[in-house]
């Protein structure tokens, strides 16, 4: 059975492209101003590829007190509809979030603008996985958290996204044992990587050159940027 769009929900969790804000660690390699840009190009590449998928997109915006949510459409002109983050901490952001989308939709998911090399299969697998056994679904990654994190409706539980570790090493660990704490059945995706660290900018720019046709708006400003620096070498 072929699910409809409306039963899945993809939320892309992300934030204005505020030079000083977004891509911080990578701030010293690049400019504030660069890592802005930089923070946009993924959000525009992710989002443009996301649109495509067997599922509903909306973003989901971390916003300053009283900020309007941002009117995003993409480059060919369509919009994709916005909603407000809401909680304190990244567990409750994710929380809320999807539990205000299991409202609405029967499997719903979460992922990051941090990993613009997300590919759509994946996406739709883990909603196969959603609609089939699996209570949640987490998508590892190399840094020891996640790239992505789903359930549905009747399975999501608070518990999984509470005394997390955030941003360190044992946010997927900790996650698997919240998750076993309460009962659920959990599907692991392939492990993929976010771009965060310089080191991760170098990997990214090493996948972009196997994969010419992919992010086409990272791509010019890597690119451009890479111009600039042997410029300045020569």
């Amino acid at each position: 059975m072929v699910s409809s769009p409306t039963s899945r929900r993809l939320l892309l969790f992300t934030k204005p492209a505020r030079p000083g804000q977004v891509k911080t660690r990578l701030i010293g390699d690049l400019s504030a101003e660069q890592t802005a840009e930089l923070h946009q190009a993924f959000v525009d590449d992710l989002s443009h590829r996301l649109s495509g998928g067997d599922f509903e997109l909306q973003l989901a915006w971390a916003l300053d007190e009283g900020e309007a949510v941002p009117a995003y459409r993409l480059p060919e002109g369509s919009s994709v509809p916005g909603l407000r983050q809401q909680g304190d901490t990244l567990g409750d952001r994710l929380f809320l979030a999807m539990e205000q989308a299991s409202d609405s939709a029967e499997s719903f998911a979460v992922v990051g603008s941090d990993h613009p090399s997300l590919p759509l299969e994946r996406v739709h697998r883990a909603f196969e996985l959603l609609e089939g056994k699996a209570d949640v679904v987490l998508g590892p990654a190399e840094d020891g958290g996640y790239y992505l994190v789903g359930s549905r409706r009747g399975s999501l539980h608070r518990r999984i996204f509470e005394d997390i570790p955030w941003s360190s090493e044992k946010v997927l660990e900790t996650t698997l044992e919240r998750c076993r704490e309460v009962g659920l059945q959990v599907e692991l995706l392939p492990e993929g990587a976010d771009v965060d660290t310089p080191a991760d900018l170098t990997a990214f720019e090493g996948w972009l050159e196997k994969e010419p046709l992919a992010c086409p708006r990272s791509r010019r400003l890597v690119a451009r940027w890479g111009e600039v620096r042997q410029e300045v070498r020569s």
